[in-house]
């Protein structure tokens, strides 16, 4: 009886053993599908072109096209044949061509044996290993059939890079190859890990990764929204569709933080099929790269409409807004579909996104707790002062697209600079730490005021913008330096589009013209009105570089276009100079009048206190940069520190207040509001830790 229930449980044992190796063998098979699957869904292989890749392949399975012994840090041209291979796999899952696998299998030997590097730890570590990480998947999927020495010297070359030294977009792109070499190994202890690892990042961080104000950070405290934020979101909606029906799927906690990220911000960054020219990091200096739609980087279409595809899946529930997003960078609607009024202040990054249905406006600045836009690898050369204030002004979404090259570097829209006679190089590579600490913005998640007090490359300024619907308000005082350049603050720099309007029925009728006192310049559907007596330039000139000049893998081939830019002339050595303009993203030269900014009324504008009351509105925006009393109508406001203070119904008998301490210092900070003569007092603990500089509703 005994030996008959031992046998009984050895049994069990060995059913139960078989049936998780089965389960497991299953898995990976699943896994495979699911990757390969996404792969076709993705690609766009014709027949023509893989008879083309065909046609030029040598007999021993290169490309003389392709230069092997290439080792440059950027556009690395040896990749190519391991794209061109993973056509021909992808042809084959396809069902084109079955005659094309001794064609992989000689290109495949041939990379073995030319073994090609480059200078820069990307390709090596993770763009090489992640394509034949695919090349495999989709051979093993076809049945393909090739020396088993061949796979193992091709996993074997596959070990590189370690996703546990790594952090954010870059251990998701190792951790990804991980998974291809878990699956084609059919090993469960790696794909146990490889999957630990790919959603590891999606959780927030203090440091590189995704912070808690659901921006996006790499190389140190960086804004980098799209570029390496644009990496994890593709690569994470790819892991999570690989995983799918597995018991590696990705958890819906994850799913959650994934989708708010995509959705709450990437998404809100892009304006038609066209990203904010701040999210993109140094890729700012890549042709195409704000094109959404068509962007192409060493060979791989950074397919943004494909990774929304893969986030529905993953996500059903979100597929109305994924929808419309989809139909506006496929230009099968207008920008506007689907936009909603939208303010929000990235406290962590010291980002500022204004939205409307008929425009984008976000500020981009940086404080002693973020980094510059870096400019690392001979690219983005002269993006130093794009951290200064600069903004981003959209309507159509392609007012900036591919401008770059053409750009006046120290003149980017909204930065107050130096007037150097040619653009300036960064000084340090990796994304200059700030020096500033009273730098941010406060919001009620429709509107907001932002400060970015400057003092950077011998130049100091106290800017701030007042956002309401129609009006943006962009103040500007304390402008000082000692250096022999004319200091200038630029209201836009953009493609010119049409004619240029002047005040008094007049037109741009030159390249370039000075304004003494002008009322408003007027161009593309937004006006750009001066609150104060201004001397200004304004131009419609044909502006030339080449995409080599600020990025040194691309061609020195000339680039040139008309571009419309209007820029405040302060003068040699200012001395607490200034200045004020309304900036109207929507609106016909028709009403470009005296009684267009009529709403609004600039209560301040010194060292003390910046502050716009918009009328139409109820609203009064502040920033005060020390302890300080501000009074309208019979309203008074009162703070006994520096701090960025919002009332909306300030009419009323008990307005609404918002405030945020951009210094995040504070811990404490005392309010006063005063409505016809009755002062009521709250003393109010400010948000810590890692939401420090988060705005804060008071009730009074």
């Amino acid at each position: 009886m005994i030996k008959k229930i031992k046998l009984a449980l050895v049994l069990t044992i060995v059913g139960l053993l078989q049936v998780q190796i089965t389960t497991a063998q299953d898995e990976f098979d699943i896994v495979r599908k699911n990757i390969v699957n996404n792969l076709k869904a993705q690609a766009k292989t014709t027949t023509e072109a893989i008879a083309t890749l065909q046609q030029n392949q040598q007999a021993d399975g290169s490309w003389a096209d392709i230069q092997y012994t290439d080792d440059r840090i950027t556009l690395w041209t040896p990749i190519r044949h391991l794209h061109q291979i993973k056509e021909y796999c992808i042809a084959i899952n396809k069902g084109y061509n079955r005659k094309l696998d001794e064609r992989i299998v000689a290109g495949l030997n041939y990379w073995l044996k030319a073994a090609p590097k480059s200078k820069n730890w990307w390709y090596n570590d993770i763009a090489t290993p992640q394509a034949l990480g695919e090349i495999l998947m989709l051979i093993d999927e076809a049945k393909v059939s090739y020396p088993k020495t061949t796979k193992d010297a091709l996993l074997e070359s596959m070990k590189r890079g370690d996703p546990y030294k790594q952090t954010g977009a870059n251990k998701l792109d190792i951790a990804m190859h991980y998974l291809y070499r878990a699956c084609a190994a059919k090993d469960a202890v790696l794909m146990d890990a490889a999957v630990n690892q790919l959603f590891a990042p999606i959780e927030f961080s203090s440091q590189e990764g995704l912070q808690t104000d659901y921006s996006y950070f790499q190389h140190g405290k960086q804004l980098y929204l799209a570029g390496y934020g644009a990496v994890f979101l593709t690569g994470e909606y790819k892991a999570a569709a690989a995983v799918m029906n597995t018991r590696f799927a990705l958890s819906k906690e994850k799913q959650n933080l994934l989708y708010s990220y995509l959705t709450e911000t990437f998404l809100r960054a892009i304006r038609g099929r066209y990203s904010d020219f701040n999210i993109e990091g140094r890729s700012i200096s890549r042709p195409n790269m704000l094109d959404k739609k068509n962007a192409v980087l060493d060979g791989y279409a950074e397919n943004t409409a494909a990774m929304l595809a893969l986030a529905k899946n993953i996500d059903p529930s979100g597929a109305r807004a994924i929808d419309a997003a989809i139909a506006r960078i496929e230009e099968r609607q207008p920008p506007a579909l689907g936009i909603s009024s939208y303010h929000k202040q990235f406290y962590r990054a010291d980002y500022t996104m204004h939205q409307r249905k008929a425009y984008s406006f976000n500020i981009r600045a940086v404080s002693v707790r973020t980094r510059r836009t870096e400019s690392g690898n001979g690219e983005n050369i002269f993006g130093r002062f794009l951290a200064d204030g600069s903004t981003n002004i959209q309507r159509t979404g392609s007012e900036y697209f591919n401008i770059m090259p053409l750009w006046e570097w120290d003149k980017l829209p909204g930065i107050t600079c130096r007037d150097y006679l040619t653009d300036q190089p960064a000084v340090v590579e990796w994304g200059e730490k700030g020096n500033m600490d009273f730098v941010g913005g406060v919001s009620d998640g429709k509107y907001g005021c932002t400060v970015y007090d400057m003092d950077y490359n011998q130049v100091a300024a106290k800017k701030a913008w007042f956002l309401f619907d129609r009006e943006i308000v962009c103040l500007g005082t304390g402008i000082n330096s000692t250096e022999a350049e004319n200091i200038t603050t630029t209201l836009n720099q953009c493609w010119l589009k049409g004619k240029v309007g002047l005040a008094k029925n007049k037109w741009l009728l030159t390249d370039t013209e000075k304004l003494d006192n002008p009322a408003w310049v007027w161009h593309d559907s937004i006006g750009y009105c001066f609150l104060q007596n201004t001397r200004a330039v304004v131009s419609a000139a044909m502006q030339k570089g080449s995409w080599k000049r600020i990025n040194k893998g691309y061609s020195d081939e000339e680039v040139n276009g008309k571009v419309f830019k209007l820029f405040i002339d302060h003068g040699v050595k200012p001395a607490n100079a200034s200045y004020a303009y309304c900036v109207l993203p929507n609106v016909a030269l028709q009403e470009m009048n005296s009684t267009v900014t009529s709403n609004i009324k600039v209560l301040a504008n010194n060292n003390q206190v910046q502050a716009v009351a918009n009328n139409a509105l109820q609203m009064l925006q502040v920033c005060f940069y020390q302890p300080q009393g501000l009074s309208y109508k019979q309203l008074k406001v009162t703070v006994d520190q520096p701090c960025l203070v919002l009332v909306k119904e300030m009419n009323a008998s008990t307005p609404e207040i918002w405030l945020a301490d951009p210094s995040q210092k504070l811990t404490e900070l005392t309010v006063t509001v005063q409505v016809n003569n009755k002062p009521v007092t709250r003393h109010i603990t400010l948000p810590d830790g890692e939401s420090r500089g988060k705005s804060l509703k008071v009730s009074f």
